[in-house]
């Protein structure tokens, strides 16, 4: 499963869910602006940063293809 911690506003969010949309993956969408969430995140990552993507136990802070890419084959 993969999950998308992202919010409405945040361009590098959509770009994120874009590029997972056109690579055929399914992924949840996770609004990271939900106090729950938010406090989630940073317990996660230690940060605020926006997108967190978790992709099996790989989780890729910010829009990095490279590392998507990487954790997607991975899992598959």
């Amino acid at each position: 499963m993969v999950e998308v911690y992202a919010s409405e506003n945040c361009i590098w969010c959509r770009r994120m869910r874009r590029y997972l949309d056109k690579k055929g993956v399914q992924f949840r969408t996770i609004n990271a602006l939900e106090p729950s969430n938010s406090r989630h995140v940073r317990q996660l990552t230690g940060q605020n940063s926006l997108p967190v993507t978790v992709i099996g136990d790989t989780m890729v802070i910010g829009f990095d293809r490279q590392a998507v890419d990487m954790a997607l084959n991975n899992i598959r």
